[in-house]
C-alpha cells in the first residue's frame, strides 16, 4: 500500500513537469527524462534511460544534450569506462533558474532606462515635431512600452524576492533531510 502511494506521488510530480513543458510548447519527454534523472538516488546511464522510456539511445542522446546544455543535469564518466553517467541535483538547477531571473530583471531594467531616456529626450524636441503625427505616435508607443517594461520589472523584482525567500525556507528543510 505504501509503495502504491509513493508511486502515485512520484507519477503526479512527473505529470506536473510534463504539463509545464507542454504548456511552454515543448516535448514532454524531456520532462520525463529530467524527472527520471533528478529523482534517481544514483546517476543513470543513457542505456538505462532508453530502456525505461522505450526511446532509442539516439533520441535519448538529443534530450540529454539539451538538458546538459541547460545545466539541468550533469554528465560524468563511469570510472574505467567510456559509459556516461547522468545525474541531477535540484539546488544547482534552482541556482541557474535564479540567476536567469536576475539577468532578466537587469535586462528589463536597462530597457526601462532607455525608454525613460527616450521620453526625456522627446520632451526637448521642438513643439512642431512633438505635435506632428509621427512625434505623437513615437511618444504613445514609447510610453506604452515604458509602462510594460515597468510593470514587467515590478513582477520580476517581486518574483525574485519571493522566490529567494521561499528557497531559503526550503533549503533549511532540505538540509534536515540530507543530514
Amino acid at each position: 500500500m505504501a509503495d502504491e502511494k509513493f508511486t502515485r506521488i512520484r507519477t503526479s510530480f512527473i505529470q506536473t513537469l510534463e504539463e509545464m513543458v507542454k504548456f511552454r510548447g515543448n516535448d514532454p519527454m524531456i520532462a520525463r527524462i529530467y524527472a527520471m534523472i533528478v529523482l534517481s538516488p544514483e546517476p543513470l546511464t543513457q542505456e538505462q534511460i532508453a530502456n525505461t522510456t522505450g526511446y532509442s539511445r539516439s533520441q535519448i542522446s538529443r534530450y540529454l544534450a539539451n538538458l546538459e546544455q541547460r545545466q539541468m543535469i550533469t554528465k560524468d564518466s563511469m570510472p574505467g569506462s567510456r559509459t556516461q553517467l547522468y545525474g541531477g541535483e535540484t539546488i544547482p538547477f534552482l541556482d541557474g533558474f535564479r540567476s536567469g531571473m536576475e539577468v532578466a530583471e537587469r535586462f528589463i531594467n536597462s530597457r526601462l532606462d532607455v525608454m525613460n531616456h527616450i521620453l526625456s529626450a522627446w520632451q526637448t524636441l521642438p513643439k512642431d515635431i512633438k505635435d506632428s503625427a509621427e512625434g505623437k505616435k513615437l511618444k504613445e508607443v514609447v510610453t506604452v512600452f515604458s509602462a510594460w517594461f515597468g510593470s514587467y520589472l515590478d513582477l520580476l523584482s517581486e518574483f525574485n524576492q519571493r522566490f529567494n525567500e521561499r528557497l531559503k525556507e526550503k533549503e533549511k528543510d532540505l538540509l534536515l533531510i540530507k543530514f
